[in-house]
């Protein structure tokens, strides 16, 4: 008689670090209290479950008694608790110190709370490298959980992937269990009889040996999803299907991951690919590369030749991510420079209290879900990159003080950053940090250390590959039906086709443009502006003069203009200084022409106080009454020489004052993307363009200035 078929069954529930607190209570009150308090009714069936660091300090702090039920669940053998990196991370791109750390600060929560060491580890987003076998093995884990789709591109029959296997790097072994994609896309937007179905027809048709079968998702799909709470709450889909597991008991049960290991063998050695799921691997790829894996996609579907198309076309790799996103490289490199900040400290401190705070901080900008973007916001989403800055500049911040180098007036290093071969220049003070790219002399980052904020975090509007279905027309809102988020296509609102624009290059600060003349505010707030100069994304040179706090950052280029008529030669010289203690940023320019030179002058900024529309965050025209104030407003004042913006929520206002007065362009940065529930429109920041008309003869020499002084409410 062939043995049982044994079900799997893993639970995933995260929220990104820096979400809402209501988000998560609505998450908690729909998805995972829910599931529990059904789960809690069948004693017999075993499962397996992971919370994140994030959801396990906030249950800690807001619903104490979940955790009590949990406790309860695991005493009894019910469930087993997964490990991860506490703060959800990708392993595969934090440094090797820090992936045992946050292992191990998960290992030691799940066995001071729950008195259970986990023996088998979540992977986030499923991020599979061949060396990680020396990392979960180094860290004391038995198994892990990936996709099928690694089994499969390395040439698996997926009918051989009801089990689990072994791997190794150097030596350290690790099991790997294979998610089933059909139970992912089965459950729970089919009726139970079909998964039900499905596993019985392993039973009938596989082999003789052992059969596992490993559904493990996100928890959110189990009420959180569009139209999911009703299906498996109030039509009792999540009920109906336990009373099916357990009326199925002959040639069906449920196991744990740690069961499935302690009483069955593994199928043989595997050695898998870089990877993820696939749906990860496409939205990884850049955009001409998308169009190529559905393009090559559909032929085989339209071929009729293959049971996956989809996994027969090769997506990319996470760390393209790295290089599709320039702010999310940024971040990276940002978060890889405090980790060295951070171990640099332990070092020489041998971990004192200090050092464990500004770990702790690091390791929540370490959380994965700002750093890319596929379905879900991500990247996109302001608040969550805001986050990732937040901790970053936090841990930076309390190990400076603890140096009494932020005591110590202005400081500054060369230092590549980013990755591209190329010095920035860092200029810290204690209230303040700029970073400045050689590229276009452009200001990239402004963190007010007191605040722990990044004044300039914005994002580049970019083609995404799915902007082609928001210009269907007749494009409607979504409904409440249950459907797996990847098949979702509503819009939030109507006319996102209409916002559909794209920068030419990565939005930065201090950017200097030159435009036409009759340069209008609308076209230049789409990018649809012709560049005459060659400014703002040239290459400039950097001579730094004085010493101590008087110290200038003197940036110069040799470029041209273009004049419709022929090419003037122009020298730009951009004098970069800080005064009162860094809250006072002048910005001091020279333009000398070699000819005659009349053109349009416009140095981009942009701010982010994080809400576009918030009655607490708003413009100020001193001595002028604008209509519209709040931060996502567009419009023109002629003749200004300052202006200020103010978040009262953060306690910070930032008043810019421009020499000679100025025509002033304000308009918000706006992207379109996709998310959990649809397509959106999100603020990004609001960029502030003073403008002057230039007329100037040959070897004449023009000066502007703007300052920026950053203020507490």
């Amino acid at each position: 008689m062939k043995n049982k078929v044994r079900f799997v069954l893993g639970l995933h529930n995260h929220q990104p670090v820096g979400n809402f607190d209501h988000i998560i209570e609505d998450a908690y009150l729909r998805a995972y209290l829910p599931f529990i308090e059904v789960m809690k009714d069948y004693p017999d069936i075993s499962f397996a479950l992971h919370n994140s660091g994030i959801l396990w300090d906030w249950f800690e702090e807001k619903h104490p008694a979940y955790l009590d039920i949990i406790a309860s669940m695991v005493s009894v053998g019910q469930v087993e608790l997964m490990s991860a990196g506490y703060y959800e991370p990708i392993l595969t791109v934090i440094p090797e110190r820090d992936r045992q750390g946050q292992l191990s600060m998960m290992s030691d929560y799940l066995m001071k709370r729950f008195k259970t060491r986990p023996r088998g580890c979540w992977l986030t987003e499923r991020i599979w490298d061949p060396h990680l076998p020396q990392t979960l093995a180094g860290s004391g884990l038995e198994y892990v959980v990936v996709d099928d789709s690694h089994f499969k591109s390395t040439g698996f029959d997926p009918a051989g992937l009801k089990g689990y296997f072994f791997t190794e790097e150097n030596g350290s072994y690790i099991k790997v269990f294979p998610i089933d994609k059909n139970l992912r896309y089965l459950i729970p937007f089919h009726g139970p009889e079909e998964t039900i179905q499905y596993l019985r027809t392993l039973w009938e048709t596989g082999e003789e040996k052992d059969i596992i079968s490993v559904l493990a998702d996100d928890g959110e799909k189990f009420g959180l999803w569009t139209g999911t709470n009703s299906l498996c709450y109030k039509e009792n889909w999540l009920r109906r299907f336990c009373e099916l597991l357990l009326a199925n008991s002959d040639w069906l049960e449920t196991v744990t991951f740690s069961e499935a290991i302690d009483t069955t063998a593994a199928r043989s050695i595997v050695y898998l690919p870089t990877a993820s799921y696939t749906e990860m691997m496409e939205w990884a790829l850049p955009l001409k590369a998308q169009e190529v894996y559905h393009a090559a996609k559909e032929a085989l579907e339209s071929a009729g030749s293959f049971p996956d198309p989809a996994e027969a076309v090769r997506g990319g790799l996470w760390r393209n991510f790295l290089v599709k996103y320039e702010e999310s490289n940024w971040m990276h490199k940002r978060m890889m420079m405090v980790s060295g900040l951070v171990d640099d400290y332990g070092e020489s401190r041998r971990r004192d209290k200090v050092w464990e705070e500004a770990r702790s901080h690091l390791y929540q900008a370490q959380c994965n879900c700002a750093y890319w973007h596929g379905l879900f916001g991500g990247l996109y989403l302001p608040h969550l990159r805001s986050a990732i800055f937040r901790h970053l500049i936090a841990a930076e911040r309390i190990i400076d003080e603890k140096n009494s180098r932020s005591a110590e007036g202005l400081h500054h290093e060369l230092r590549d950053i980013d990755g591209d071969g190329i010095d920035e220049l860092l200029i810290s003070t204690g209230d303040v940090k700029l970073f400045m790219k050689m590229k276009g002399a452009v200001l990239r980052e402004l963190d007010v250390r007191k605040a722990d904020f990044n004044l300039t975090d914005t994002l580049t509007r970019r083609e995404e590959y799915y902007h082609r279905k928001i210009a269907v027309s007749g494009q409607k809102k979504g409904n409440d039906q249950a459907v797996s988020i990847h098949d979702m296509e509503a819009a939030k609102e109507e006319g996102l086709e209409k916002l559909l624009f794209y920068d030419n290059n990565p939005r930065a600060s201090l950017v200097d443009h030159f435009i036409d003349p009759g340069s209008k505010i609308e076209a230049f707030a789409r990018s649809e502006y012709e560049e005459k100069g060659d400014f703002a994304a040239g290459d400039y040179s950097l001579r730094i003069e004085g010493a101590g706090d008087s110290r200038v950052f003197h940036f110069s280029r040799n470029g041209r203009v273009d004049q419709g008529a022929g090419k003037v030669d122009l020298k730009l010289d951009k004098r970069i200084s800080l005064s009162d203690s860094g809250r006072i940023i002048d910005a001091e320019y020279s333009l000398k022409p070699s000819g005659k030179l009349k053109t349009r002058f416009a140095v981009e900024s942009v701010i982010s106080f994080l809400a576009g529309n918030a009655p607490d965050r708003y413009f100020t025209f001193s001595g002028r009454e604008v209509k519209e104030r709040n931060l996502s407003s567009t419009g023109e004042e002629e003749g200004l020489d300052t202006f200020q913006m103010t978040d009262e929520y953060l306690g910070v206002k930032v008043i810019f004052e421009f020499d000679p007065v100025a025509i002033f362009w304000r308009f918000p940065v706006e992207t379109i993307s996709n998310s959990d529930s649809g397509f959106e429109r999100v603020y990004q920041g609001s960029v502030l363009v003073p403008v002057w008309d230039i007329d100037i003869q040959d070897g004449e020499t023009c000066n502007f200035s703007i300052r920026l002084r950053i203020d507490s409410i």
